[in-house]
């Protein structure tokens, strides 16, 4: 696959939308700031919007180069679209749904170019209460997938103090770590082509994972840096497909597992989802009965869990 390098450039901030009109005119005034003194072009990959985003960026963008795709084919196929059309020595994979601070773009260039053979680097992500997120992780199986759930989700779910301090505490120092979450991923440009870009069987989901285990195959570093920040409301273009995301996510578990790990690995993953969607079927049965819910509330529920587990079966 080609990749342009005429009149290379230090940077490319490269972000995909799908209907993300919500968050775009926020994120690209925030580059704007960021970016006043660093050599760069933005480039957004418009997967198929229907809520006028990509009108936003032309009308009220001009400098940015936006390339309007047809059909939505997933986050990997975007990045993908304009990995081979960008100048930059280095590549942000940047959400729509984000805020970068002032200094992010300046620090993050020092960050990379002070440790060689980084090959993808992150920083600390903060919702938009300024809560910390889990912006980093390790090796994915199912062993750290049960600390995940046993852990870190009591923070990202019920804000448990406990657990917020553990993530604190863990996201306070430089590190080399497995993954780092795609919501903002300073890229070096050969790393990236070395990888041969972004596996496109992943639509939504784990394809940032996907990336930083070939790239770390291929001999090449994955940091963190806690030096600065970005804000990342999360969900910018699934709140509004809540089911179809949940099944997405549920394809890219399958898929990464597959490619991965397989066997052993594979099968407790799908006996462990097995169990907490029969279970599940069984808490929202008693939400319904008891009123907590509505019929069409548990019509909903009920059918994203049994689309789930026809997943599970479809996945021997």
């Amino acid at each position: 696959m080609p990749n342009s390098q005429s009149n290379p450039l230090e940077l490319t901030i490269l972000t995909v939308t799908h209907d993300s009109r919500n968050y775009i005119r926020g994120c690209l005034e925030s580059i704007q700031r960021a970016g006043e003194d660093i050599d760069h072009e933005v480039i957004v990959v418009d997967n198929a919007s229907e809520d006028g985003t990509p009108d936003i960026v032309e009308k009220e963008f001009s400098q940015v180069r936006l390339i309007r795709s047809l059909h939505n084919q997933g986050m990997g196929h975007g990045i993908n679209q304009g990995a081979v059309q960008s100048r930059g020595r280095y590549l942000l994979i940047l959400n729509p749904d984000t805020l970068l601070m002032p200094d992010t773009l300046t620090i993050l260039l020092n960050e990379i170019q002070q440790f060689p053979g980084t090959g993808l680097l992150g920083c600390r992500l903060i919702h938009g209460d300024r809560t910390l997120q889990q912006s980093f992780g390790y090796e994915i199986n199912c062993f750290n997938l049960m600390i995940q759930k046993l852990f870190f989700n009591l923070w990202e779910q019920n804000r448990f103090a406990p657990m917020g301090w553990i993530l604190q505490w863990m996201h306070t120092r430089r590190r080399e770590v497995d993954w780092v979450k795609g919501a903002c991923m300073l890229v070096n440009r050969q790393a990236l082509f070395d990888a041969e870009l972004m596996d496109e069987s992943f639509f939504m989901y784990l394809e940032d994972a996907d990336l930083c285990h070939r790239i770390r195959q291929l001999g090449w570093k994955i940091r963190y840096t806690p030096k600065t920040e970005v804000v990342h409301f999360g969900g910018g273009s699934s709140r509004d497909n809540h089911h179809r995301c949940a099944l997405e996510y549920r394809k890219s578990q399958f898929y990464y597992f597959k490619k991965y790990l397989g066997g052993l690995n594979f099968s407790l993953l799908k006996a462990y989802l097995e169990i907490k969607m029969r279970k599940n079927l069984i808490g929202a049965a008693l939400k319904r009965w008891v009123g907590r819910s509505t019929p069409q509330q548990f019509s909903e529920e009920r059918q994203r869990l049994q689309d789930v587990i026809s997943l599970l079966r479809d996945n021997p």
